[in-house]
């Protein structure tokens, strides 16, 4: 019985979508000093931040859009002068396959009121769209 429940637990937790593996290169001001986020099946990596493990919280209907929980104990945090951490990490594809939206939250709650403490967007680096200023622009860039 113990495990057709554990079965089953691990069947309705959502998996990391396809789209989301790889390298991601920031466009945004705020997410210039992170560098490169590179993205696996359950870690990611970010400047000051090697293999952080993840796990999928919620991932849209569309699977457009995914929201991460980082493990406990994990080093991740934004390049600003606070040093604020990253708890929660909500991403969304653009609707062109190349620019991802990028929200940080610093805690759960946080997530749960969309309060982030930094948004940006990333794009991947052999993408014909490159990183539009245009769509650069018109996100924010500004740590909160």
């Amino acid at each position: 019985m113990n495990t057709l429940l554990a079965l089953a637990l691990l069947s309705s937790t959502p998996a990391t979508p396809d789209w989301l593996a790889g390298d991601w290169d920031p466009y945004s001001n705020a997410f210039l000093g992170l560098r490169t986020l590179s993205i696996g099946k359950d870690t990611l990596s970010w400047k000051g931040c090697a293999d952080a493990r993840f796990e999928v919280l919620a991932s849209d209907g569309h699977g457009d859009s995914v929201t991460l929980r980082l493990a406990p104990g994990t080093t991740c945090s934004l390049d600003d002068v606070a040093r604020t951490r990253m708890d929660t990490v909500r991403l969304t594809l653009r609707p062109n396959r190349c620019d991802l939206g990028v929200s940080i939250y610093a805690s759960a709650e946080a997530a749960k009121r969309n309060e982030p403490s930094a948004e940006g967007l990333y794009g991947k680096p052999k993408c014909p769209s490159g990183p539009a200023a245009h769509a650069a622009a018109s996100f924010s860039t500004t740590p909160r």
